[in-house]
């Protein structure tokens, strides 16, 4: 018996010149003018190289170093051409000037919707080059709503002109031009005020009319799929699946998939290109095809697949990566497996070099080296735990090793380990398949036979439905998230983890791979002495090593390298969690949650802990989850939604389904009745009233009123219709004044509404439009700063924090501090935070003295605010 090396000889003279290549590209990238001498001195190391060919050394490292020098000569040479292109110094000037600008575009892929957000930012946005003076010139395009005419009746679905745009469409753009980082994959974002279709070349040639004609057809296919999609009940996904396209997928259902980490299901990605092109083999295999025709008809069919979902950098990533991932047979083929993998990173960076500094090409490269090197090790382990077929037992390996293999990577993008995330791939590896093969062959059948296409989105439905329960049902798992340090150093450890357990895992394989050969020796020694037909076979030498390892031994390592790794796990996993939430505060009132750059405060008596008021949610469900989790909140009474703007709603699906009732903001003229808020609570059966001033509600000694606004009253905008509360937790009273401006607040001080209060939330993360005169009328002991770290609108605005500590008012920011907590009684007030320190790490929180001096006498209040050692 014999077995087939971990890797063949040589296999990796191409992936690791490529992964060097890959790093000093990121690093060339963002120093402009490196490019040259990168490639120059890589031509110099070259040649000593090949000079020193006859040395020892020098005959074993210059295959690698050939390699190495060649791309590295060929990426820097490639690099200072591109920068030769962005140098234009007539864009530069324009961009400097501040001044708006016409220039003619060509798209370089689909439009796609941006992420809404509460400054005004862009709606739509779009990759694209710029004709210049030395040839095209990468920007991205930037979309407002108010520059896209067209019909909004249909909520999800981009308005107007962007449906029919695709790449190779030529406009003619007005806006004003700004110059990106040079990391950036394009030189210069240009924020679109008005667009025009541009002028096409007199004489197109036959390629631009092709691809015209192309963008067109797949266009009509995409929105062909999306309204069948929309007519099929519990089909919202299947356009996802098959082209990427989600824009009929609703925000709660979206943000499950994000929690639960099935979001690269719905972009388009390597595993839908693998089974566009595993589908096509298989079929022409049935058929008795050439395999050489195979191959050819495979191309052809992931090249179409490109024309419809768009040719942008992350589907060529994906069609690349699925190439190699198809043609090594899952890692089955070593000698293919690695060196297909070098030379798919070479050829990315040289169509792009600026991809190497995007998490999307990291990503794609790390998950397609996880399937290469683990998805046969793991789809046999799986066969012997549950022995089953190679159809269900290698998507369910190749979900396991992407997901391992991204794992440390994903924390450079976000904190925390997505332990529901390794489950919900597992229990979704099946269905994707699936969902995506029947929603493209919907796709094509609607073109010919819509009834048949109709009946396809119907199947089709099936395993999309099964994707969105297992993302319902996992996100809602308790600990769906656990807490893991973000950055390098959190993956550094995450990645010792994963390789310790691998390791034992290789230790355990190879002594029950000898304690296998060894029973094979001896069947095969019995049988032959028993017949006399062949010699028999004595020999105990495992045939794959050189030396036995002894069994004791590699029990000890064993042992030791789990052991380890699963202490170090559940340190940043369980204990640390464990010790934060056991020395968060139980007798607080209020709290304020560290969402970032947006609100969420849990308000209570403390002597009825179960009824738990929430006012608004942040943009950041994790976070909130988070913040839930450690003060043991499990059900909201009352949730409030001060109102529409995403860093106060937008993790409203994290929560809608422990909410039992809510208030929300009445409707403001510059949206509209179109509220995605009122949608996601009724879909989610949740009781909900609009709130005005006069509102007065109780769930024991937790009581509330609405300030503002007035009833009947139609809001300018949403800032302007945010809902206003008093509310008396417990001892605490607390005045919360949401996104409210100077304007408002004076309308409220003109009101005769009681604003004196024992903790005032500022309104606006401390924006500097404030009215002075409310701190004062306030007269808070403290004054709660929700507000994100480092953020670009400059809040807390200096004046606002002048004026409290002028009034001798503690100001408690979660920027600073983390989750803050205050309980007690009016002028002995206990204040607890997370950290007390910027930039200090996270610990087990602490409570911190209140002011120095009081603030100045009010009726019944004490004379100082109480110490607390913590």
């Amino acid at each position: 018996m014999t077995r087939a090396s971990t890797s063949a000889p040589g296999s990796g003279r191409l992936l690791a010149p490529a992964l060097l290549a890959w790093g000093l590209v990121a690093a060339a990238v963002v120093h402009p003018g490196t490019g040259r001498w990168l490639g120059i001195t890589a031509f110099v190391l070259g040649i000593v190289a090949f000079v020193a060919r006859h040395s020892r050394c020098g005959a074993v490292l210059l295959p690698y170093a050939a390699i190495a020098c060649a791309m590295i000569v060929l990426l820097g040479a490639r690099i200072d051409g591109l920068e030769a292109v962005r140098a234009d110094a007539r864009f530069a000037e324009v961009a400097s000037s501040g001044q708006h600008t016409a220039l003619d575009v060509e798209l370089r892929g689909f439009p796609k919707a941006a992420a809404a957000s509460s400054d005004g930012g862009p709606s739509a946005w779009v990759p694209a080059a710029a004709r210049s003076a030395r040839g095209s010139l990468p920007v991205v395009l930037w979309f407002d709503d108010d520059a896209l005419p067209g019909d909004e009746s249909e909520p999800g679905r981009q308005a107007g002109p962007l449906e029919t745009w695709g790449p190779g469409t030529a406009l003619r753009v007005e806006g004003a031009l700004a110059e990106l980082d040079h990391g950036s994959s394009a030189q210069y974002g240009v924020r679109v005020a008005a667009f025009a279709a541009g002028e096409e070349p007199e004489s197109p040639g036959p390629w631009r009319t092709l691809r015209a004609a192309l963008t067109g057809v797949a266009a009509h296919m995409r929105a062909d799929l999306r309204a069948v999609a929309q007519s099929v009940p519990g089909a919202e996904l299947v356009p996802g699946l098959a082209v990427g396209d989600t824009s009929l997928l609703p925000e709660r259902l979206e943000q499950q998939m994000q929690v639960s980490s099935l979001t690269h299901l719905t972009a388009v990605s390597g595993a839908n290109c693998a089974l566009v092109i595993a589908a096509i083999t298989t079929l022409a295999g049935w058929l008795r095809i050439p395999r050489r025709a195979r191959l050819s008809a495979a191309a052809l069919g992931l090249a179409g697949f490109v024309i419809v979902v768009g040719p942008d950098p992350s589907l060529q990533r994906a069609a690349v990566m699925a190439a190699v991932v198809l043609a090594s047979s899952f890692g089955g083929k070593r000698a293919v497996a690695l060196p297909g993998l070098g030379i798919a990173t070479f050829a990315l960076l040289m169509s792009d070099p600026w991809q190497a500094l995007q998490p999307g090409f990291a990503l794609s490269v790390a998950a397609t080296a996880g399937i290469l090197l683990w998805t046969p090790g793991i789809a046999a382990a799986l066969g012997r735990v549950a022995p089953g077929p190679a159809w269900l037992r290698t998507p369910i390996a190749v979900a396991i090793a992407a997901q391992c293999a991204c794992g440390p990577l994903l924390l450079l993008v976000q904190p925390g380990f997505p332990a529901a995330g390794l489950i919900a791939n597992v229990l979704a590896a099946p269905a994707a398949p699936w969902g995506t093969g029947l929603g493209l062959l919907a796709m094509l059948a609607a073109q010919l036979v819509p009834s048949a296409g109709t009946a396809l989105v119907h199947l089709a439905g099936l395993p999309a439905g099964w994707i969105a329960a297992t993302a319902e049902v996992t996100s809602s798992l308790p600990g769906a998230r656990w807490q893991w340090p973000g950055g390098w150093g959190g993956a550094l450890l995450l990645a010792l983890v994963e390789g310790a357990v691998l390791i034992a895992w290789g230790l355990l394989d190879r002594r029950f791979g000898e304690g296998r050969v060894r029973a094979e020796v001896d069947r095969r020694g019995r049988v032959a002495g028993e017949h006399d037909t062949i010699p028999p076979i004595t020999s105990g030498r495992v045939p794959w090593g050189r030396t036995r390892p002894r069994p004791r031994r590699v029990t000890v390592w064993v042992a030791a390298l789990l052991c380890g790794s699963v202490g170090v796990f559940l340190g940043p996993t369980l204990i640390v969690p464990a010790t934060i939430r056991l020395t968060a505060p139980r007798d607080w009132n209020v709290v304020a949650c560290d969402v970032g750059q947006g609100d969420a405060l849990l308000l209570r008596d403390a002597n009825a802990p179960e009824r738990v008021m929430l006012v608004d949610t942040g943009d950041d469900p994790e976070r909130l989850t988070s913040c839930l989790e450690r003060f043991g909140v499990q059900r909201i009474a009352v949730l409030v939604l001060t109102h529409d703007d995403r860093d106060h709603v937008g993790a409203l699906g994290a929560v809608v389904d422990r909410a039992e009732r809510a208030i929300v903001a009445p409707s403001n003229r510059e949206d509209g009745d179109a509220r995605p808020v009122l949608e996601q609570l009724s879909a989610a059966g949740v009781p909900t009233r609009i709130g005005a001033s006069g509102t007065r509600e109780a769930l024991g000694d937790l009581v509330w009123e609405v300030l503002a606004p007035a009833p009947g009253a139609v809001p300018a905008d949403t800032n302007s219709a945010s809902l206003v509360l008093r509310v008396q937790a417990g001892e605490t009273s607390v005045l919360m004044l949401a996104d409210t401006g100077e304007d408002e607040q004076r309308a409220l001080q003109r009101s005769g509404a009681d604003l004196d209060v024992d903790v005032l939330k500022v309104a606006h993360h401390g924006s500097a439009d404030h009215d002075p005169l409310l701190f004062a009328r306030a007269s808070a002991e403290v004054a709660l700063i929700s507000v994100g770290a480092e953020n670009s609108y400059g809040h807390p605005a200096q004046t606002v924090t002048d004026e409290l500590a002028r009034l001798q008012t503690t100001v408690l920011r979660t920027d600073l501090m983390g989750s803050v907590a205050v309980g007690g009684a009016p002028g002995a007030l206990d204040l607890w935070v997370e950290r007390d320190a910027p930039g200090a790490a996270r610990g087990t929180g602490r409570r911190i003295p209140g002011p120095p001096v009081p603030p100045a006498p009010r009726t019944q209040r004490a004379s100082s605010v109480a110490t607390h050692d913590g």
